[in-house]
Order: C-alpha cells, then structure tokens, then sequence
C-alpha cells in the first residue's frame, strides 16, 4: 500500500479508502490564502485544512448555506463578487483576486 493510499481499519467504514483533494492549486495562492482565512474566518496559519475542493460552505456554520455577508466582506475588501467567479471555491476566489492585483 502507497502512502498515498490510506484505509480505513476500524468502524462502519473499515476497509474504504481516503483519497485527499488536491492542493496543488491552492499551494499557488499561500500567502493569499493565510491572509483570506484571517481576515475573514479569524484563522491563523495550521488552525486550517484547505485544498483545491475547499468552498466557502465549508467555514460557515453547520447546516447554513448562507454565503451573502462573507461575499459582501470580499467585495468590500478584495473588490471581487460571486458574480465574477465561476463557483464558491476559495481556488477560484483566490485566482480573481490574484487577476485583479496582477491587472493594477
């Protein structure tokens, strides 16, 4: 067995496999992404697991679909809105934001 194919020996799951997302994608945004996580989820670097699959859903509160204040903060801050983005990952966030830097 690779390391990278981990298995789950005990409980209901016992004998599935765990494949971790990626992170290669949002590697490329490091300083971008510490940055975002304190800002807006008052995290600070290693209170946090994000990969290329991580979404904004994923840091609000349980059972909540309610992104609406978050994307007013990142507008206000970063001048990026859900509508320019093509979804609600940070990978995606993150390489608008990178744009619009890049672009001033």
């Amino acid at each position: 067995m690779s390391k990278d194919d981990k298995r789950i020996t005990r409980g209901r799951f016992a004998g599935k496999k765990i494949t971790f997302a990626s992170t290669e994608r949002i590697e490329e945004f490091r300083q971008l992404a510490s940055d975002f996580m304190g800002r807006f989820f008052d995290f600070l670097p290693g209170e946090y697991l994000i990969s290329d699959e991580s979404d904004l859903l994923d840091f609000t509160e349980m059972g909540s679909s309610d992104t609406s204040e978050i994307w007013i903060r990142i507008t206000e801050v970063y001048g990026v809105s859900l509508a320019d983005v093509e979804s609600e990952r940070l990978v995606n966030i993150f390489t608008e934001i990178t744009r619009r830097k890049n672009v001033q």
